[in-house]
């Protein structure tokens, strides 16, 4: 089944998606839609009118409503007939055949001069003439009219898109120099924007915030996210945040927001595996910390590409999605050791025999060495300014039963303490 909204507003678009995602626009002031489904959720076919005519009055919308088999016929209804109209399968020529034929959407108005001609007023005097005849008098688009006319043209609707244009700009009345009337204007325009996405199914996968500042240059903010969002709080959340840390520096003359739009992120959550937070809640989190810290002290850690021990960095907004590792077989596998470092290392004093360590003092850690294994040399980045050169020893302590790893430059022979081994 299908309806069809025909009236003088701009908004029958944003209402019909309230229905559903199959909308076509058929006119300037016509838009058809499919309501298969809908008798599930809301009732018969005149409890989905009631309820379309309520959505309409509510969001101020007059408009004619048609509901038929096929989508013409609903446009025929809703263009010609005023109020909710109604019509089962099978009886179209019962409610519409009292129609003039001059509502037929003929591209040649010939067509309808050579019915009047024949005396054919109604849809019903058109719809009994036999369609061979008219296949062979007037051609395509007369069989195409007929089958129009007695309510049996069946199509498939021709979907519409709206604009992937995802922006909003208002200028102000006045300049604002705080956070908190500017704060509801971003609300307003996020959550006008992120119901749009919604009836498209998007998301976005970047927000970029330009404010026209008085007799100063734009300031202009881009929040890239970890994850597809289209939830208006946590995305004005993330603004709000930025602005907190860093204001915009001058009184606001207007506000533009840019979404760039994505397919909106689907994941199917482990039946037996633990809740965890939601990306745009643990998103949230990241941005508190990195406005009481500083952004470049919150992220998540990244190796670099380099032999360089313990070389890493933080990579901001490295929140990926974790993929489970697929089952394997069950295999004897050995026993690995776990290293923890110590960030900055420890300065230490080594004594060593025929340069062997034997006996290590540090903080928290002393005592004679029972086995020493080393060293082994390492070296790297000599084209650089930070180039590094080094021996390296794990030694077993004799009394704590620790395990420690040690190194000693080759410039300059000190000695350092890099960690233990659990």
């Amino acid at each position: 089944m299908f309806a069809c909204l025909c009236g003088n507003s701009e908004h029958l678009y944003a209402l019909a998606s309230e229905f559903s995602p199959l909308i076509e626009v058929a006119a300037a002031d016509t838009v058809v839609f499919s309501i298969a489904g809908l008798n599930r959720l809301i009732g018969t076919q005149s409890q989905i009118a009631s309820e379309i005519s309520r959505r309409g009055e509510e969001a101020g919308i007059q408009a004619s409503i048609g509901i038929a088999a096929n989508p013409d016929t609903a446009i025929l209804a809703a263009r010609n007939m005023r109020g909710i109209t109604i019509i089962p399968e099978g009886r179209e020529l019962d409610i519409l055949g009292d129609l003039p034929v001059e509502v037929l959407p003929a591209q040649d108005s010939s067509l309808l001069e050579t019915l009047n001609s024949w005396g054919i007023v109604t849809l019903a005097d058109f719809a009994a003439l036999p369609e061979l005849g008219i296949r062979e008098r007037l051609g395509e688009e007369g069989a195409d009219l007929l089958s129009l006319a007695s309510g049996r043209r069946n199509r498939p609707l021709h979907i519409t898109r709206l604009s992937d244009d995802f922006s909003s700009r208002e200028d102000l009345d006045y300049p604002l120099t705080k956070l908190e009337p500017l704060l509801f204007i971003l609300s307003r325009q996020l959550h006008h924007l992120t119901a749009r996405m919604t009836q498209q199914s998007l998301a976005a996968q970047r927000m970029t915030l330009v404010l026209d500042l008085e007799n100063r240059p734009q300031a202009i903010r881009s929040y890239e996210f970890p994850f597809p969002s289209r939830d208006a709080k946590a995305l004005l959340r993330q603004a709000q945040l930025d602005l907190e840390r860093k204001p915009a520096g001058g009184a606001i003359l207007a506000v533009t927001i840019q979404l760039d739009a994505v397919a909106q992120r689907v994941r199917q959550g482990g039946l037996f595996l633990p809740g965890t937070p939601e990306p745009e809640q643990l998103q949230t989190l990241v941005s508190r910390l990195g406005a009481l810290v500083g952004p470049q002290q919150v992220g998540s850690p990244e190796m670099l590409n380099t032999h360089r021990p313990d070389a890493w960095k933080l990579r901001a907004g490295a929140l990926d999605v974790m993929v489970e590792p697929k089952a394997e077989q069950e295999i004897a596998r050995p026993l690995v050791l776990a290293f923890r470092y110590f960030r900055p290392a420890i300065q230490a004093r080594v004594e060593t025999r025929d340069g062997v360590p034997w006996r290590i003092e540090a903080p928290n850690i002393r005592g004679d060495v029972a086995i020493a294994s080393g060293p082994w040399r390492t070296s790297g980045e000599w084209w650089t300014s930070t180039s590094w050169s080094r021996d390296e020893w794990d030694l077993a302590l004799r009394k704590e039963s620790t395990i420690v790893r040690v190194y000693r430059t080759i410039q300059g022979g000190w000695w350092f303490l890099e960690g233990s081994y659990d």
